[in-house]
């Protein structure tokens, strides 16, 4: 009974070694035809490595590269934001959280004019991550949401003080 015990534990030990395994080569492997100009192929070994492997160390950089293949080459940017959004419900300690989050209100902002959804994420960014270096950028969004770069310059002219100048100038 101890020895089938023992065999058991090894053979369980051994096929979590490989799981982790897998998913770490399985994301070198898409890594490296993201950089052979394969995205396609890239796009289908992270979607792999969300769906077998969701608790390595991987699948939360996998799952964001995922939403930014499919912003850049499915020209996709509704199925970005919601997958960004993903990242940061899924994995929201990890280095991906706040960045996914930051990255999905960009997105329903800039892309897709979804200025509700665009408030919400930068809502719940400002309450999740308010010690993060991105805050004052969120921030900065939340107060020019839904205006055009032409506005937003116009306004930070206008509320900016005016520079007189000195006798020496």
């Amino acid at each position: 009974m101890r020895r089938s015990f023992l065999s058991v534990s090894l053979m369980l030990l051994f096929l979590t070694a490989c799981g982790d395994g897998g998913a770490a080569d399985l994301f070198h492997e898409a890594s490296a035809l993201e950089a052979n100009k394969k995205p396609a192929e890239a796009l289908a070994l992270y979607e792999q490595i969300v769906r077998e492997y969701p608790k390595s160390d991987e699948a939360p950089a996998a799952m964001y590269q995922t939403a930014v293949l499919y912003y850049n080459v499915q020209k996709d940017p509704l199925k970005a934001a919601t997958t960004y959004e993903l990242v940061s419900d899924t994995y929201p300690s990890s280095p991906f959280g706040h960045k996914a989050l930051f990255a999905a209100g960009f997105t329903y902002e800039n892309e897709l004019q979804n200025f509700d959804r665009a408030r919400k994420a930068y809502d719940r960014y400002l309450k999740e991550y308010p010690d993060s270096n991105m805050v004052e950028s969120v921030k900065f969004s939340l107060q020019h949401l839904g205006q055009s770069p032409d506005q937003i310059l116009e306004n930070l002219q206008e509320s900016a003080p005016l520079v007189e100048k000195t006798e020496g100038q």
